[in-house]
């Protein structure tokens, strides 16, 4: 086993290798409720059999994605791998132990929870997160007249987010304790991506039309540059 550790903590410095292993690992978390269900439900595999292989995903997702930039000589870990490896390393665990599937079901949930937690927290301590990738994406807007309508209305979209994590974990939850395996892998692996989609093309949309309204209030006021 410590054999194995090293062999993949040193496949994973390969850049190549690092880089085709992000993609990989990003396809299969996406595609998580699809596979569980499939392992259960279509080929009936042991649970046990299946919680070890969701440790040893887990395990090489974290292992491939942490510690690969440098400060000087102090290694920059990052939480995003830490959180995503430590909570398939728990589920993979605690079913394993318990001989339950639900703890495999419950990734989605601690997922909305975690998302919830991050958009929700820049709601009590701004900018919100919408108002951060919206200045990264427009480096005009830090500084402009138009900049506090702008953050505002990243408020707006940041709270309608936090509203869709509440209802996803919620229906996430239902599903995992109250529903059948296939009925979960459908709402999970289906329709919760699907009204994400939504929610995106929406907000996208009205962006649009928000940020039309937004330049010509300034343009006909004269304070717009």
């Amino acid at each position: 086993m410590c054999f194995l550790l090293i062999f993949l903590r040193y496949l994973f410095r390969i850049g190549f290798v690092k880089n085709f292993f992000k993609i990989l690992f990003g396809i299969l978390a996406a595609l998580y409720p699809v596979l569980i269900f499939t392992f259960l439900v279509i080929l009936k595999l042991p649970v046990r059999i299946i919680s070890l292989a969701v440790v040893v995903f887990g395990l090489a997702f974290f292992l491939s994605l942490t510690a690969t930039k440098k400060d000087g000589e102090k290694k920059v870990l990052s939480w995003r791998p830490l959180l995503c490896g430590g909570l398939l390393l728990a589920a993979g665990l605690a079913c394993f132990f318990t001989n339950q599937t639900v703890f495999l079901k419950l990734y989605s949930v601690v997922i909305s929870v975690t998302l919830l937690f991050v958009f929700g927290s820049t709601l009590i301590f701004p900018p919100t997160i919408i108002f951060r990738f919206a200045n990264l994406a427009d480096k005009s807007i830090k500084g402009a007249p138009y900049e506090k309508d702008v953050e505002s209305y990243c408020k707006k979209v940041c709270v309608v987010w936090c509203c869709f994590f509440v209802l996803n974990g919620s229906m996430a939850a239902f599903t995992a304790f109250c529903c059948s395996d296939r009925v979960w892998s459908i709402y999970n692996g289906g329709i919760s991506y699907v009204l994400m989609g939504l929610l995106f093309a929406v907000e996208f949309v009205v962006r649009k039309i928000v940020d039309k309204k937004i330049k010509m209030k300034y343009e006909g006021t004269g304070n717009g540059e």
